[in-house]
């Protein structure tokens, strides 16, 4: 299961100036109960090869009915501070899928 956003697809949500990189710098998937936890570390480079920022992507999803799901990213500073937060919770439109 691969639900956190590839690289390309990450630049695009969180707008990364083209002079900057994005690279993987970790991953971490792990099952707990009826859930599973994905994470993702990804290192932004401005153009000197410089770290200027470090953002951590996740999806939490749940593998039994109701099927909940919370994507979300975090973006901290080179010295750790949080700069910007992202979380999306999945939501149905209505409640015809309880029985």
């Amino acid at each position: 299961m691969t639900s956190v956003k590839s690289v390309r697809e990450f630049r695009k949500i969180v707008k990364l100036s083209e002079q900057h990189s994005l690279t993987v710098s970790g991953s971490h998937t792990e099952t707990r109960g009826n859930t599973v936890y994905e994470t993702q570390w990804l290192d932004e480079k401005n153009e000197d090869d410089i770290v200027v920022a470090r953002f951590r992507q996740w999806t939490n999803q749940s593998t039994q009915p109701p099927y909940r799901k919370q994507m979300g990213w975090e973006r901290f500073s080179a010295k750790g501070a949080l700069l910007d937060r992202e979380i999306r919770y999945s939501k149905r439109d209505s409640n015809e899928w309880l029985h």
